[in-house]
């Protein structure tokens, strides 16, 4: 800083003339720009109008003493953290105690000296300039962290919606072997019925074609039938599924049907695989909680096993998921037999972004939106151990309603 540049804006208030023009000189000869004020309601109207970066305030003046200027300046919110240093003949102890007990920040004795008025002005106007500095980082930070909480929760919603998209993908995947086989059969009954049309009109029916015929409508109609049937149970599946997904609703849900909603929606991915899924979980396990929540992280631990625990083109293995109530929260283990994670990435899982396999279109999202699920919205716990080779275990447990 050059000599010629303001170190600082100093409002001095003193009611005496030769006091407050001796002030003004001494921190205007040392760079400083001052604002004099002759009593405490000049002072005031003059901190309301521009804030000041040190306040010199005088005790003993009519009107408003200094003890009643810098309460008036402490309870305001906008001048609340200007330092207030009190200037005063008085030299009892109890009166420097109560300068300091109603916000001032330090004493000087009259008569003064020269240097350790500079002395503290110095200190006190650094101190404020490192104030304003640390403060207007933290309002950059704060700004940061919510610009960042703002972008994860868009993460989290595009990948919802990414998720989604895939459920609408694999279901009318799913759909499409059991319709067309509906159709398929119900084509080949259109063509039987006619044919028994046909040999109901002549003089002489064969009976043996007849019943023949008859047996082909039969199982077609079973065939469709069954076909229907499991087309309208994947329908149902899908809903719920669809629905638990989209919206974040508290309600009262079968725990097993959940998982097996989850798993039957990832069926057309694991259904070119060697990989057996296993479920423990009691089938009268009812609880209060966010379903869509559970199938959210069952089918990211499901597609990272598929995609990072099962080397493609040697896919086989096992995937187990346990699950148990004990005291009101709800516990799932969620193991699988594949290749593990490697030590050094172990502790990484749940960062979001990270991810091996780049290359092939993993974004890094799945662990991370797993943890974010866990502990954010549903206030649990996810742990995660893994040997290389051996496959890995998740360990999660979150309170039910």
């Amino acid at each position: 800083m050059t000599d010629n540049q303001v170190k600082g804006d100093i409002l001095v208030v003193d009611d005496t003339p030769a006091n407050l023009q001796m002030l003004t000189q001494l921190l205007k000869e040392n760079g400083y720009k001052v604002r004099p004020a002759p009593n405490g309601s000049m002072a005031l109207r003059s901190v309301e109008k521009t804030l000041p970066d040190l306040i010199l305030l005088d005790i003993m003046m009519p009107d408003l003493d200094g003890y009643e200027v810098c309460r008036q300046l402490k309870t305001l919110e906008r001048s609340r953290e200007v330092p207030v240093i009190f200037i005063s003949a008085i030299t009892e102890t109890m009166d420097k105690v109560k300068a300091f007990s109603i916000g001032g920040i330090d004493y000087i004795t009259k008569p003064f000296d020269s240097d350790e008025v500079l002395a503290r002005v110095k200190t006190q106007i650094r101190l404020r300039t490192m104030q304003k500095k640390v403060a207007e980082r933290t309002a950059q930070l704060h700004a940061k962290i919510e610009e960042l909480t703002q972008t994860r929760q868009e993460l989290v919603q595009s990948e919802k919606m990414a998720s989604l998209g895939r459920l609408v993908a694999g279901f009318a995947h799913e759909l499409n072997t059991p319709l067309g086989v509906a159709i398929g059969s119900a084509s080949v009954l259109q063509g039987e019925v006619k044919k028994i049309n046909s040999l109901m009109e002549q003089e002489e029916v064969d009976v043996d074609e007849l019943l023949s015929a008859l047996n082909t409508v039969d199982k077609g109609f079973n065939l469709t039938l069954s076909n229907l049937e499991r087309a309208a149970k994947l329908v149902t599946s899908f809903k719920r599924t669809a629905v638990d997904q989209t919206y974040d609703e508290v309600r009262k849900f079968d725990v097993h049907e959940v998982i097996n909603d989850t798993i039957n929606t990832l069926h057309n991915r694991f259904k070119q695989t060697d990989i057996e899924i296993s479920v423990d979980c009691p089938k009268a396990l009812k609880v209060k909680s966010l379903p869509g929540a559970l199938e959210q992280i069952l089918t990211n631990l499901l597609i990272n096993s598929l995609i990072h625990g099962f080397e493609k083109g040697k896919n086989a293995g096992s995937i187990n998921i346990k699950v148990q109530l004990d005291f009101e929260r709800l516990h799932l283990e969620y193991s699988d037999n594949g290749k593990g994670i490697a030590p050094e990435n172990l502790a990484k899982i749940f960062e979001p972004f990270f991810t091996t396999n780049r290359a092939h279109g993993g974004s890094g999202l799945g662990m991370y939106i797993c943890y974010n699920i866990i502990i954010t919205q549903l206030q649990g716990t996810i742990t995660c151990e893994s040997t290389s080779s051996k496959g890995v275990v998740f360990q999660i447990s979150y309170p039910i309603k």
